[in-house]
């Protein structure tokens, strides 16, 4: 595939991605992202994105704890620091970052601020519509 034909992340990326204050009680969290369907949220203090709550991180961390989920907050659970990639980037690259970090979502980030998230879902139709060449 030439560079013509890259199939990049932003065409594929969820967009926005949902982001809610670190302080944010894992219940609360947790409502929320069943409401929306989604699988994550991206978790702010004072303004500036710092961490993902995920729901490996509600399986393997929260509820391991045995603690009330209305009485926690959502950042004492999440996962930092955040693993991005440009809204430019190869899919490829991304699906590379991805394996090699062993995470299933990664933050786009333009300009500083996320713009969005592209998870393995995403990756998953940029393969079904685009098979990558190796």
């Amino acid at each position: 595939m030439d560079v013509e034909q890259m199939v990049t992340v932003r065409q594929f990326m969820t967009s926005p991605p949902f982001t809610l204050d670190s302080e944010t009680t894992v219940a609360d969290a947790c409502r929320l992202m069943g409401e929306r369907r989604i699988g994550s949220v991206l978790l702010s203090h004072n303004r500036v994105v710092q961490a993902i709550f995920t729901e490996r991180d509600l399986l393997s961390k929260v509820l391991p704890d045995g603690k009330d989920l209305k009485s926690i907050s959502v950042g004492a659970y999440a996962s930092s620091p955040l693993i991005t990639v440009a809204p430019t980037a190869d899919v490829k690259e991304a699906a590379r970052i991805m394996t090699e970090m062993r995470v299933r979502r990664l933050v786009v980030v333009e300009q500083g601020k996320p713009i969005g998230l592209f998870t393995a879902a995403d990756l998953a139709t940029a393969v079904g519509k685009y098979p990558l060449e190796l």
